[in-house]
């Protein structure tokens, strides 16, 4: 009867504790400071976050943003002709070149007019590993995307890009808190003097 009623405490315990847990922690990139409008004279923006929490494993990175793309003016040289040219903005983790990437492109379909967009964007291009991000600490910069670098193209006017929302979305494993622990070495005692008690 004594060691039913001591593996049920530290069933309860365990349950109530949790060792450890998969959760979706989520970081406001406004609430850092991110701007809303990227373009000609804000075009990148990079900070440090800490999520305040620490993983025992990291499946999934993303950014969940929304806004609109406004997309810029291309010609090809000696064409003559102008045709829009997509824009955006890209997410990186970690610092060059280690990092990973996702990004966002738009605007080309809809030139002159904006066209929105509300995306959850997974981080998969680059070769940081995920464990950089187990203490919850890390490097985040938001910056301007296009087509450029071609020598025949002739930029004739850049676009821009505003978000309405961002946000840092980490699908993982965190690890127990100490108080956590400090729960189990609390009862720990208690459950082995209760069980050499007669019942």
């Amino acid at each position: 009867m004594r060691d039913k009623i001591v593996i049920l405490v530290l069933g309860v315990l365990l349950c109530y504790g949790g060792l450890s847990r998969a959760d979706i922690v989520s970081l406001d990139l406004f609430s850092l400071g991110c701007p809303t409008e990227f373009n000609n004279n804000s075009p990148s923006w990079q900070t440090n976050f800490d999520l305040g929490v620490t993983f025992t494993q990291i499946s999934h990175v993303y950014i969940d943003w929304s806004g609109e793309i406004t997309a810029g003016l291309q010609t090809y040289m000696g064409s003559g002709v102008s045709t829009p040219l997509e824009e955006g903005v890209g997410a990186y983790i970690g610092t060059s070149p280690n990092h990973r990437y996702t990004g966002v492109l738009g605007g080309g379909t809809t030139y002159p007019v904006p066209e929105p967009f509300d995306q959850l964007s997974e981080l998969v291009s680059g070769i940081m590993p995920w464990s950089e991000l187990f203490d919850g600490q890390g490097t985040i910069r938001i910056a301007r995307r296009g087509v450029g670098g071609i020598p025949e193209i002739i930029i004739l006017q850049r676009g821009s890009t505003a978000l309405n929302s961002a946000t840092l979305i980490i699908d993982g494993t965190v690890a127990p808190e100490p108080c956590t622990f400090a729960l189990f070495g609390f009862a720990l005692p208690i459950l082995r003097a209760f069980s050499r008690r007669k019942i």
